[in-house]
C-alpha cells in the first residue's frame, strides 16, 4: 500500500486508489472491497487512510460507509477524488480480491481429515453463496444448523429405516453446515465469543441428539446391549462436555471443545493412539462414518465404535484437565 513511512505508527498515512465507486462498493466475501483494504491497513497500524476514488463525483453506497466505520479502528478515513489526495502521499491501486481466497484462508488448523478434506470444500462453496446475499449474517447459518438438528432428530424417532437413513445424511449435512457460520463470521470479521460459545453448544447439542435418537431407535428395533452402548456415549460426551466447558469457561475463553487438540509428529505408539482416538472422536469423522455405515445398515457397529472411542476419549479428556500436561509430545493447535 502507498504510505508516508516517516513518523510513529499511529501518524502512518496511506493512500489506495480505486478507479470507481463501484469497484470500492464491490463485495467481496460479504464485505465492501473498501472496507477490506481499510481493515488490513487499520491492522498493519496506519493513522491515516485515504481512499481516492476514479469517478470521485459518484459516492460510495451507505453499505461501504458502514463497512468502513465498522472495521476502520483507530484509523482516520478520507474518501476523496484523486485530484484530492495529498500530494506527499503516492496512491496504490487497489489490491484484486477474490471471495473464494478470502474463505479458503478461514480455514482452521485444528480441522479434522474429513473436515480438511471433504467439509469446508463444501461449506466454503455455501458460505461463497450465502455472503451473495445482502444482509446475510453468521447467526442465520447457526439457526440453519439447529434446524437440520430438529429435523434429524424427529426424522430418526418416526422414520422407521428410511428416517434413519435420512438422519445419518442430515447428521453428515449438518456437520458440513458448522462450518458455515465460522466461515461467515471469520471472513466478514464478525467472529464474537458469543458466537463462538453458541457454536460450540449447538455442535454438543446436535452430537447429543443425534446418539440420542439413535440409541432410541435401535433400542426399539435391536437387542437390548446396543441401547445400552448408546446410553453409555451419551453419559461420555455429557461428562467430557461439562469438564470442557467448565475449563473453558474457568479460563475466561469463549466455549471451544477445540480444547483438546493437538498437533505433531506420530513418534511412537502413544503418539499413534491419541491421533486415532482424536481423529475418530472428532464431530467431522464420526458424522461421516456414522452416515456411511447407517447406509450400510451398519448402525449398531457405529455405534459400537464410538462407545469404545469415547471410552478412552473420556480417559483422556480428564487426563488432560485434571492432571499437568507434559512438556514434550503433541503441542496445542493455534
Amino acid at each position: 500500500m502507498g504510505s508516508e513511512k516517516s513518523g510513529p505508527a499511529e501518524q502512518r498515512r496511506y493512500a489506495v486508489a480505486f478507479p470507481s465507486a463501484r469497484e470500492a462498493d464491490r463485495r467481496v466475501a460479504g464485505v465492501a472491497a473498501a472496507a477490506r483494504v481499510v481493515h488490513d491497513l487499520a491492522e498493519s497500524g496506519a493513522g491515516e487512510i485515504w481512499l481516492t476514488i476514479g469517478d470521485g463525483a459518484v459516492p460510495l453506497a451507505p453499505a461501504t460507509l458502514a463497512d468502513i466505520e465498522r472495521l476502520r479502528a483507530a484509523s482516520e478515513v478520507r474518501v476523496v477524488a484523486p485530484a484530492d489526495a495529498p500530494a506527499d502521499i503516492v496512491p496504490t491501486p487497489a489490491p484484486s480480491l477474490h471471495a473464494m481466497d478470502i474463505l479458503r484462508a478461514t480455514t482452521k488448523p485444528g480441522d479434522g481429515l474429513v473436515s480438511r478434506w471433504f467439509n469446508r470444500p463444501i461449506s466454503q462453496r455455501i458460505s461463497w453463496l450465502v455472503l451473495l446475499i445482502p444482509g446475510a449474517r453468521p447467526i442465520h447459518a447457526t439457526i440453519a444448523s439447529a434446524a437440520f438438528a430438529v429435523v434429524m432428530f424427529f426424522g430418526m424417532l418416526g422414520g422407521g429405516k428410511a428416517g434413519l437413513m435420512l438422519g445419518g445424511i442430515l447428521f453428515q449435512a449438518a456437520s458440513v453446515l458448522d462450518g458455515v457460520d465460522g466461515e461467515m463470521a471469520r471472513a466478514t470479521f464478525r467472529a464474537t465469543d458469543f458466537g463462538k460459545t453458541l457454536d460450540s453448544a449447538l455442535d454438543m447439542a446436535t452430537n447429543v441428539l443425534f446418539v440420542l435418537a439413535l440409541t432410541i431407535h435401535l433400542g426399539r428395533h435391536g437387542p437390548h446391549h446396543v441401547a445400552w452402548l448408546g446410553y453409555w456415549s451419551l453419559g461420555l460426551m455429557t461428562t467430557g462436555a461439562v469438564l470442557i466447558g467448565w475449563r473453558t469457561r474457568a479460563g475466561g475463553a469463549p466455549l471451544s471443545f477445540d480444547l483438546l487438540k493437538r498437533s505433531g509428529p506420530v513418534r511412537n505408539l502413544f503418539d499413534l493412539v491419541f491421533w486415532t482416538v482424536q481423529t475418530l472422536s472428532s464431530r467431522d469423522c464420526f458424522a461421516f462414518l456414522f452416515m456411511v455405515l447407517i447406509i450400510l445398515g451398519l448402525a449398531h457397529v457405529a455405534l459400537g465404535i464410538f462407545a469404545s472411542v469415547g471410552t478412552v476419549w473420556i480417559v483422556y479428556v480428564v487426563g488432560s484437565l485434571l492432571l499437568p500436561r507434559p512438556r514434550a509430545g503433541y503441542r496445542g493447535a493455534a
